[in-house]
Formats: structure tokens, sequence, C-alpha cells
């Protein structure tokens, strides 16, 4: 998504990339995403149509709303809280039975937020197949995983920002995912970019959102955000937590109708914050 998108010149811009949906029952996200294409291509939000502008005229901006589709799918035809993707993992515990069959069940899927190659498999993940968290038997072993992967690597030399939605808690999560203890030599860069995007996002409803580093939320090894920040050098490196708050747990991932247009409008003004505020518009 750019202005004069069939141009030679376009295809140099730098790049930001913003996905969602890599959890399959965080409804909201994919949403909040649709909301945030509309809003750019000037559907929404009309009285930022020349702020969006200058936005295309800038940058290419890509947005993938749902990197896990089947497990979506899934969540809406059969499972209302499933998490992981559809591939088949193995089995329960990892137990087979005499007959090269499953002891107890087969499991499926994979947690496509634990399956990249930043500090694998090492904290917040489980072995078990059936687990929420299981991360896959290597990194990058799911397909969806792997797109994202090669099509960030081939645009290393592009890419400005990095962003991914999940729900929920109403947070800003900023690196690194996997420890509390290392304190990334952007931190204060971190700091700053956290503090303007919640008090944008304030400034629409009143909703409150908290920045802090990811692994004060919980550890957990193997996100998006740390491999791009880690591996491909990118010190704007993402997450949104959308609504509810995390007190909210009887709601938790079923927001109610009436707060998902508000959760767009807001994170409209959050984006835009976050993207005045990245290292590249500060460097030129």
């Amino acid at each position: 998504m750019t202005s004069n998108v069939a141009s030679a010149e376009s295809a140099d811009k730098p790049l930001i990339w913003i996905d969602g949906g890599i959890h399959a029952r965080e409804w909201v996200v994919p949403a909040t995403m649709m909301y945030i294409i509309e809003s750019l291509l000037g559907e929404k939000e009309p009285d930022k149509t020349d702020q969006m502008n200058t936005l295309l005229d800038k940058y290419q901006i890509v947005i993938a709303p749902c990197i896990n589709p089947d497990g979506y799918e899934y969540s809406h035809e059969e499972e209302r809280l499933w998490r992981k993707n559809r591939k088949p993992s193995g089995c329960k515990s990892n137990k087979y039975n005499w007959f090269g069959g499953c002891f107890y069940t087969w499991c499926y899927g994979v947690d496509g937020n634990r399956n990249w190659s930043a500090d694998w498999g090492r904290v917040g993940v489980s072995k078990d197949p059936c687990s929420q968290v299981y991360p896959g038997k290597k990194a990058f072993d799911q397909e969806n995983t792997r797109m994202v992967r090669d099509y960030l690597e081939s645009n290393q030399d592009k890419l400005k920002l990095y962003v991914t939605y999940h729900s929920y808690s109403q947070l800003f999560l900023t690196p690194l995912g996997y420890s509390s203890d290392i304190l990334p030599k952007d931190h204060e860069h971190h700091i700053k970019v956290g503090n303007a995007v919640v008090k944008a996002i304030a400034g629409r409803h009143g909703v409150k959102y908290e920045p802090m580093r990811a692994a004060e939320l919980y550890p957990a090894s193997g996100d998006s955000p740390d491999w791009t920040h880690d591996v491909l050098g990118l010190t704007d490196s993402y997450t949104f937590e959308l609504r509810p708050d995390e007190n909210s747990w009887r709601v938790g991932f079923e927001l109610p109708e009436e707060q998902i247009l508000p959760t767009g409008e807001e994170n409209v003004d959050g984006l835009l914050a976050l993207i005045a505020n990245i290292e590249y518009n500060n460097d030129v």
C-alpha cells in the first residue's frame, strides 16, 4: 500500500510491516487491521486524509490482517477460544503406543508467536504438542511464519518499522520478550515511543494502555518482534495488546461488539503516533 504503486520508485520506499491474527481467538485484531487499512485508503477517518496521504507518499506499508487463517476459521466454526494454527503437531505429551499411534490423543496446532528463531524454545513454551504454547519442533517449521520471515528478510534493507497486533490487556510492548534481565541498547528510544503511543490512544476515547517491555508481562521465547529486533537488527519492533484491559478476563477475547469500532479508532491514533516517533523519522 503506497501512492503511485505502479511506479518504479515506489518499490524503493522505506517499508512498514504490520500484521495481526497470529492467535486465532483474538478476533478484535483482524477487525482493527481492516479499520487501519480503510483509514489509510481514506474510507475511514476523513479528517486524517492529508496525514494518510503523506504517509503513503513516504512509505510502502504492508498489512497482513490475519497470518493464521486456518486457526481463525476454526475459532469461528468449531472452538471459539482456539489459539494456535491447525497443523497436526504430534501426540499428547509425545507419548506413542506400541503400534506407532498416540497413547492418549492426537494434537493439532503450533503457537506461531513461539515459532520464531529468537531464543526459540527456551522459556514460556511447552514440549507438549497439545499445549497452547507449543513452539513447534524447530523454529520456522510452520508455513505462515516462514512466509513472513522470507518477506521481511528479502526487504531487510528497507524495513523501518515492524508492528504486530494481539489482544488483550491494553499494552504497548517493546523488546525484549524472552528476558527482563537484558536491557536493549535502544531501550531509551523504546520508552519515548511507548509514551507517545499510549498518550495518543488515550486522547481518542480515554482508554489507558500501558507501555512496558514484553518480558515484564511474561517471558516468552520465539516471538516475532524479538526476531525482527535481534536478527534483523530493527530498532522499532513492537506489539500492541488491544482491548479489554487485563482485569476484564470475563470478557477477554470475546470483546463486546460495541467496543470493536472504538478499538480501531484509538489504534489509528496510536499507530500514527508510533510512526511519527520511529528512529527513521528522527534521523531524516
